[in-house]
């Protein structure tokens, strides 16, 4: 019986994602770069860890006008020009959202460009279910800047849906998701995962807290225990 072209898609990820190959930059190149500098009038990012190259912030804020990335995020762009000269690049963030590290499994300070796709491993996404299979879910989404939409497959394990659930029921044609993209094949065929970005967003939550916390704990002039700060705690003796 002979394969349909969604089943040799589908084998394409049973096994490992494969990482993507460093090269010289063209005008076009989406990249995955870290941000080492953000302000409200300077965003700067590493540029294969050697120079640093500048983004607009207004392109990474939110509605309200708030960065959406920290020092130490890493952001997807793409090459808009480079000076033959002096060798500057000047780069165009493709997503407002940061680049979800632990989808990336690239080394922190280098750029995994995807040839030929506007896309980079890691990107959050949001789409709409375009197909049902036995081994996962088709989502259509969108790319800024790019000409037409991209397709991806979320492999049944990558939705967090229990064993044997009914992804027709759970999934139906037409339903939005949002998944991080966690590969890119050579033929650009592209791998999305609902597990990877919850976990993200959890992480980053914690984070929150935790930098919350600190914060105060710096303002209270002590160190907090589970019975107060460290302060409270002589006091009472």
């Amino acid at each position: 019986m002979a394969s349909s072209k969604n089943d040799s898609f589908a084998a394409l990820f049973e096994s490992a994602p494969k990482q993507g190959f460093a090269r010289r930059h063209r005008v076009g190149d989406v990249l995955d770069l870290e941000v080492v500098s953000a302000t409200p009038e300077t965003v700067l990012v590493a540029l294969d860890g050697k120079q640093e190259a500048f983004v607009d912030p207004t392109e990474l804020t939110d509605a309200n006008g708030k960065l959406t990335v920290s020092v130490g995020s890493r952001v997807a762009v793409r090459v808009v020009a480079i000076d033959r000269t002096t060798g500057e690049t000047q780069l165009s963030a493709v997503s407002k959202d940061p680049v979800v590290v632990s989808a990336a499994q690239g080394p922190p300070g280098e750029s995994a460009p995807v040839q030929g796709a506007s896309l980079v491993v890691g990107m959050r996404v949001k789409g709409k279910v375009s197909s049902v299979e036995r081994y996962g879910v088709f989502v259509e989404f969108s790319v800024p800047g790019a000409s037409r939409p991209e397709r991806g497959l979320v492999p049944t394990v990558e939705l967090g849906v229990p064993r044997g659930a009914d992804l027709r029921k759970g999934f139906p044609v037409g339903k939005e998701l949002e998944a991080a993209v966690v590969a890119i094949d050579e033929r650009n065929r592209v791998r999305l995962s609902v597990v990877a970005l919850r976990d993200a967003e959890e992480r980053r939550a914690f984070e929150t807290y935790a930098a919350a916390e600190k914060t105060e704990d710096v303002a209270d002039g002590g160190k907090r225990s589970a019975f107060g700060t460290f302060a409270d705690i002589k006091k009472k003796k």
